[in-house]
């Protein structure tokens, strides 16, 4: 049986909170507790993070 993580709302790093297509125009998204900033792009925005900056998304369906 999978685990149910936490998460937590953070700033997308794209639109730095101003609300942009990657972030469905809220500013925040929200990721796996504790957050972490994406390690292959360092929080800069990349096709893994969603181009949010951060890892562990919340997929949109779950």
């Amino acid at each position: 049986m999978a685990e149910n993580p936490s998460y937590t709302e953070v700033i997308c790093a794209h639109c730095e909170g101003l609300g942009c297509i990657y972030c469905d125009k809220k500013g925040c998204v929200p990721v796996k507790s504790p957050p972490k900033k994406c390690r292959r792009c360092e929080g800069a925005g990349c096709i893994y993070c969603g181009y949010t900056g951060w890892a562990g998304l919340k997929g949109k369906y779950e």
